[in-house]
């Protein structure tokens, strides 16, 4: 498998992304395992979709998924304004076992990235790594975030700011 551009599509709370969601969550069952301690359930698809925490509503929710050569790879959450209105919150960064290590985990956060500088006023993007997944905290040290627990000065590059 060579590495080939990815793209991305704000996905729609549909059946036939639900149903792509659930599959991409069933390929990456190793992740929910590693995170939670057992298996996605159709109660993660709908999370996906739909949770938002308390005080915000799902406009500010960003689902999106990554696909090369028009298949689902992984898929992410984003939520506009967390915590701060100034701020963008990625929650979930998922892909598929087969599609790992090829790029697209930080290709999929430069396209966010992106997104998050053409919305007004956000100029702070933050992702959550949970500790115990060892290989999120290795790459996102290769791709120069900060450890967990620190944050950057400026998340979104200034070279995408105005």
């Amino acid at each position: 498998m060579s590495a080939a551009p990815v793209s991305v599509l704000n996905l729609s709370d549909t059946a036939d992304h639900r149903c792509s969601v659930n599959a991409l969550l069933q390929a990456a069952t190793d992740y929910h395992l590693l995170v939670e301690g057992a298996p996605p359930t159709s109660a993660h698809v709908d999370a996906f979709f739909t949770s938002v925490p308390d005080g915000y509503s799902t406009e500010k929710l960003f689902p999106l998924g990554f696909y090369v050569h028009k298949e689902l790879v992984g898929a992410g959450g984003v939520l506009r304004g967390w915590n701060a209105p100034n701020k963008a919150h990625i929650g979930l960064m998922v892909f598929d076992p087969r599609w790992r290590g090829f790029g697209y985990g930080r290709a999929a956060v430069k396209h966010i990235e992106a997104l998050a500088h053409t919305w007004p006023g956000i100029d702070k993007l933050r992702i959550a790594v949970v500790r115990t997944n060892s290989d999120a905290l290795v790459s996102g040290a290769r791709w120069g975030l900060p450890r967990p627990g620190r944050s950057s000065q400026n998340t979104v590059p200034s070279s995408t700011t105005s």
